[in-house]
C-alpha cells in the first residue's frame, strides 16, 4: 500500500505576491499526518510509503497582469517551478513560442494541455478526463471540476480560488486507488512568507521589467 497526497491550486491569475505565503502554507500542509481512513496499521514492519504531488489546475496568469502580458504568460509558471510544483494546466495559456522559451530554461514543471500529458511514474496527469481506457493505475485530471471524486481510476479535483489550496488523500492498494479524504483550505492571514520564494518573485519581476523594456 502507498499513500498519495495531492495538493493543488488554481486561478492565481498573476498574483505573484501570494506565492511566498502560499509556499509556507503548502509546507505546513505537507507536514500534517496522513489520514488512514478506516484502516489501522497495528504491526507494520516498515513505514507505509508516502508520496506528495503538487499541481496547478490552470489560470496561473491573466492578461490584465502586466508581468503576465510582458512574459507571454510565463512569469507565474516560473514561480510555481521554483516552489517545486510537478505540473500545471497551461491549456490556452501559452503560445508555442512561450512554451519553447520555458523548455529552454530547463523548467522542471510539466506543462500539461490538450496535446501534452505527463506521466509521473505510474500516474498520468492530463487535461482530458474522458479516456477511461488508459492503462495507468491512476489518472489525475488537471481541469477543475465541480466536486472532487474518483471515477474508477480517474481522479477529478474540485476548483479552488487564489488563496486556497485543495488537498486529496489516496491509498494505492494492489494498483487500485482509493479516495480517503479531501478538502479545501484557506491560507491563514498570518502565514509568513517563505524567504526563498520571496527572492524568486523579486527576480521574476525584475526579469519581466527587463523583458518589457526590451520589447516596448
Amino acid at each position: 500500500m502507498t499513500h498519495i497526497t495531492i495538493l493543488y491550486t488554481a486561478n492565481l491569475r498573476g498574483n505573484l505576491e501570494l506565492l511566498p505565503r502560499l509556499q509556507t502554507f503548502i509546507r505546513q500542509l505537507k507536514a500534517q499526518p496522513i489520514d488512514e481512513g478506516d484502516d489501522v496499521l497495528i504491526c507494520a514492519v516498515q513505514p507505509v510509503p508516502t508520496r506528495t504531488i503538487l499541481l496547478d489546475l490552470g489560470n496561473a496568469c491573466a492578461p490584465e497582469s502586466w508581468h503576465c502580458a510582458a512574459t507571454g504568460g510565463r512569469s507565474v509558471l516560473i514561480g510555481l517551478d521554483a516552489m517545486g510544483y510537478h505540473a500545471a494546466n497551461i491549456a490556452e495559456a501559452l503560445t508555442d513560442e512561450s512554451r519553447e522559451r520555458l523548455k529552454a530554461n530547463l523548467l522542471g514543471l510539466a506543462l500539461v494541455d490538450a496535446d501534452h500529458d505527463q506521466l509521473e511514474n505510474d500516474i498520468l496527469l492530463t487535461c482530458r478526463g474522458g479516456s477511461k481506457t488508459l492503462p495507468q493505475s491512476l489518472v489525475i485530471v488537471l481541469s477543475p471540476a465541480e466536486t472532487t471524486h474518483l471515477d474508477n481510476h480517474i481522479l477529478h479535483l474540485k476548483n479552488v480560488q487564489a488563496g486556497q489550496v485543495g488537498s486529496v488523500q489516496l491509498q494505492m492498494v494492489a494498483g487500485q486507488p482509493r479516495l480517503v479524504g479531501h478538502g479545501i483550505h484557506d491560507i491563514p492571514p498570518n502565514t509568513p512568507p517563505d524567504a526563498t520564494i520571496a527572492g524568486a518573485v523579486d527576480f521574476i519581476l525584475s526579469e519581466a521589467h527587463q523583458f518589457q523594456k526590451k520589447h516596448s
